[in-house]
């Protein structure tokens, strides 16, 4: 990037109170980097739009397949270390699929200094446009759960966006098509968040970003 296109922004526009990049472990799972915002947790916030979808992960019902990595690969093709989901598991066989968790309250798009993320109000697919992309990284700063990738072949950040096209022509997201045991499934978090969330040992506090995904271990 030229020096008079160089995007200023601040460490504290970033997220107010700094910015901590450690490694921890997901549920004892294998490492995954997250970020800790170190700011005032949002008791109970409410979602901006008229409906939000999400996943939902049965850690019971997985037989660790990886079918779901797999399809989005294929179907997607981004890199494989630039993952737009992954199957997350350690030595004990605990295991937890995760992509873009598609926040209510979204991190990512906060800090965009582009304005390359939009959240949709029909049902909270949160999506980024890597035209639109000038490959800063805050937003894989941002995010808690480290959930964009900048893609090596275009140097612009790119992520899970819901198959929202399938779903916009009547059809559903890959990933939970091929789940042959409807261990992943997506709904409506109204319904979805009564049997569950994604306040699992090792991951950030879920009323930071309010994920749009629950887990429900075996």
């Amino acid at each position: 990037m030229s020096h008079n296109k160089r995007i200023e922004l601040s460490r504290r526009s970033v997220i107010k109170g700094g910015l901590l990049l450690g490694t921890v472990a997901a549920i004892g799972l294998m490492p995954i980097k997250l970020l800790r915002a170190e700011e005032t947790v949002k008791e109970n916030a409410e979602p901006k739009t008229k409906k939000q979808i999400g996943f939902s992960y049965d850690e019971a019902k997985c037989i660790k397949c990886e079918n779901c990595v797999r399809i989005c690969q294929e179907t997607y093709k981004w890199e494989a270390d630039s993952p737009w989901r992954k199957l997350l598991r350690n030595e004990k066989g605990d295991a937890l699929s995760m992509s873009c968790n598609h926040c209510a309250d979204p991190a990512c798009a906060k800090v965009c200094p582009v304005n390359a993320y939009t959240k949709r109000e029909s049902d909270g697919v949160v999506i980024q446009d890597s035209s639109k992309c000038v490959g800063c990284g805050y937003c894989l700063y941002a995010c808690p759960y480290h959930a964009p990738h900048i893609q090596k072949k275009t140097g612009a950040v790119s992520k899970c966006h819901f198959c929202y096209k399938l779903q916009d022509s009547g059809s559903g997201p890959m990933c939970v098509g091929v789940c042959p045991t409807q261990a992943l499934t997506m709904g409506n978090m109204k319904e979805l968040s009564q049997q569950g969330n994604l306040n699992y040992k090792g991951l950030p506090n879920p009323k930071i970003t309010n994920p749009s995904m629950i887990a429900i271990p075996k």
